[in-house]
């Protein structure tokens, strides 16, 4: 198997115009409501900024860095995995014809053996679906899922 252009893809279909569903992921406030904790003012182009699991002093963190945002359309970052190698992640906010938002979370540029590979990429398709549907749950129906704690 071929694993040297493997991503993996998460995607749904959310209720509300891009613009909400951008914000959602943009604002720090928002996203720590159904993902990561933040403490930033919000994403900025060419920035780096921490991102938290968990919401204590003793949080652990990691830094994201901010390769392209273009509202209300597309959001693109780097974050370093758990084997300490970079991938990127990609968000879509493509707008329906219904004026809903079919949201794509793409992470790709795995790297290591194709074991490694096709497990990590599995990982995050998991992980992923987990977030834009807490994300769907909260844009939709106010409905705060904890899915960061809550993932063994």
């Amino acid at each position: 198997m071929n694993t040297d252009n493997l991503s993996a893809i998460a995607k749904t279909r959310i209720r509300r115009p891009p613009a909400s569903v951008f914000a959602a992921f943009a604002s720090a406030s928002a996203m720590s409501k159904f993902w990561f904790t933040r403490r930033d003012d919000g994403l900025k182009k060419g920035e780096s900024v921490s991102w938290f699991i968990g919401s204590g002093e003793d949080a652990i963190s990691f830094d994201v860095r901010v390769k392209e945002l273009s509202e209300p359309d597309k959001i693109v970052i780097e974050w370093v995995g758990h084997d300490g190698k970079p991938t990127q992640v990609t968000w879509l906010f493509e707008e329906t014809e219904e004026g809903d938002t079919i949201l794509t979370i793409e992470e790709s540029g795995f790297t290591g053996s194709s074991d490694a590979i096709v497990a990590r990429a599995l990982d995050s398709t998991g992980g992923f679906n987990q977030v834009i549907i807490a994300a769907k749950a909260l844009i939709e129906y106010g409905v705060e899922l904890n899915v960061v704690a809550d993932h063994v």
